[in-house]
């Protein structure tokens, strides 16, 4: 976070751009590695389950499913036939006698890449690095999230696109090909997700298999400071997740409708060398007097419009004596709300490991539900059971929304809002009610929706 006076890269850059970069070197070689043009067969009895099949085999799979997704979902959604993809190619990048793929100079240059070649109508993996660690780390919908986003490019080739950015190449940046490829990889894996629940899916994912694929796409995020407008930019963890829900919930039309007039793009540079030299990451005493005076505020202020006179609580961050057992607020995470006397904690043995694993937006997310939960009380709605824990992740976007643009001296730093994206992902902990429970029926992709309703919408959003 920024107060007055993200985390460091990850991922590889991947798809289009490194295509786009070396097409003028030439590229027309077809290699072997294409799939049969059938359907794949649905699984048999006695088959092993996807955890249990081999990377080359989850490949495969997800290859033929997609495809067949396509096939269908093209015509339906465009009106004009689905062609299927020329070439899929593996490459062994470590390997100094493997032959250059598509568009790629050398085998060795594809190394932590996965890319769509136009020219070749092709795409390209590195099978020896790439792919295996994504599935040892998010399991296979890490493979299938990848490959989803590449034969994103080629649908975007299909409807002319490639053409469109030759013409205006302004109106086009990297950044919005990227985000609409991961628009195109929500829309196919909702297709996956929804076979699957209907026992009709040759390549099952369920919803927590539709957690690991964000999480994966996370991974590829650009680094924090990047500018939308680099030319290498991806973008963020916050926009590329947004992409691709929008692709899950509305699919492949609203991915083919956006352009820069309708898309805002997030991220951007450090506002101070200070802040760059601390990576966006206040140190944690300081975090938490920015963050507990400032929410408390925003959030007295949201509440006094309906509740005039109400004051929000101040954060506690030493020992407390509170009317709750401190067993019951710990079992809400590092931060808690105590519904009997209104207050509000938060944990700095907790919280430390949380920001060295996220960042210190992590915690903030986490402490701003907490204050989610304290105006829910003083507004006379439920502080326990799920309907809760859903309005205290979506104040907690509303209060981060107001972040982006502050009119003081506090508010976002780059790689921020992706802290709140990986946190929310990887725990439930911000949907807790004030018992510590969450609703099991919802993942990370929904708590990640009703933070975004919440910051897109602000705090009338939330119900």
């Amino acid at each position: 976070m920024r107060a007055a006076a993200g985390t460091g890269p990850r991922g590889a850059l991947t798809a289009l751009l490194t295509a786009l970069l070396v097409l003028l070197g030439g590229c027309t070689q077809a290699l072997p590695g294409q799939p049969a043009a059938t359907s794949a067969a649905a699984p048999q009895p006695g088959d092993p389950p996807l955890s249990a099949r081999s990377t080359d085999d989850i490949v495969t799979l997800t290859i033929a499913a997609l495809q067949d997704y396509w096939r269908t979902a093209f015509p339906a959604r465009f009106g004009r036939p689905w062609t299927d993809i020329r070439t899929f190619t593996p490459v062994r990048p470590g390997d100094p006698a493997a032959t250059a793929p598509p568009c790629v100079r050398r085998a060795a240059d594809l190394a932590d890449q996965a890319v769509y070649c136009p020219a070749a109508d092709a795409v390209v993996w590195d099978a020896e690095g790439l792919l295996p660690s994504l599935r040892d780390r998010f399991g296979p919908p890490g493979v299938v999230v990848v490959l989803a986003h590449e034969i994103g490019h080629a649908v975007q080739t299909r409807l002319g696109v490639d053409d469109a950015q030759r013409r205006d190449p302004a109106r086009h940046p990297t950044i919005l090909l990227e985000t609409m490829a991961d628009c195109y990889a929500g829309a196919a894996l909702r297709h996956l997700v929804d076979d699957t629940a209907a026992g009709t899916s040759t390549l099952p994912v369920r919803p927590a298999g539709r957690d690991s694929a964000l999480l994966a796409l996370v991974d590829f995020r650009d680094p924090p400071g990047t500018r939308s407008a680099d030319r290498s930019a991806h973008g963020n963890a916050f926009d590329r997740v947004s992409a691709f829900q929008d692709g899950y919930a509305d699919g492949p039309t609203r991915c083919a409708a956006m352009a820069l007039d309708n898309r805002e793009f997030t991220q951007r540079r450090f506002g101070s060398a200070a802040d760059r030299a601390r990576g966006g990451n206040l140190p944690p005493d300081r975090l938490l007097r920015a963050v507990g005076g400032d929410a408390r505020t925003w959030f007295g202020d949201v509440v006094r419009q309906r509740v005039p006179g109400w004051r929000a609580p101040e954060l506690l961050t030493g020992p407390a004596r509170t009317a709750c057992d401190p067993a019951a607020l710990g079992a809400q995470g590092p931060a808690g709300f105590c519904a009997a006397d209104g207050a509000v904690l938060a944990d700095r043995a907790r919280l430390s490991p949380l920001q060295q694993q996220f960042g210190d937006f992590a915690g903030a997310t986490l402490i701003a539900s907490r204050y989610g939960l304290a105006a829910q009380r003083a507004l006379g709605s439920p502080t326990e059971g799920p309907v809760a824990g859903r309005g205290a992740v979506c104040l907690a976007g509303a209060y981060t929304g107001r972040l982006i643009d502050p009119t003081g001296s506090f508010g976002l730093s780059p790689g921020d809002l992706d802290e709140a994206v990986e946190v929310l992902l990887a725990t439930d902990w911000a949907s807790r009610d004030a018992r510590g429970q969450a609703d099991p029926a919802e993942f990370g992709y929904e708590r990640v929706q009703r933070f975004r309703a919440g910051l897109l919408g602000g705090a009338a959003a939330c119900g």
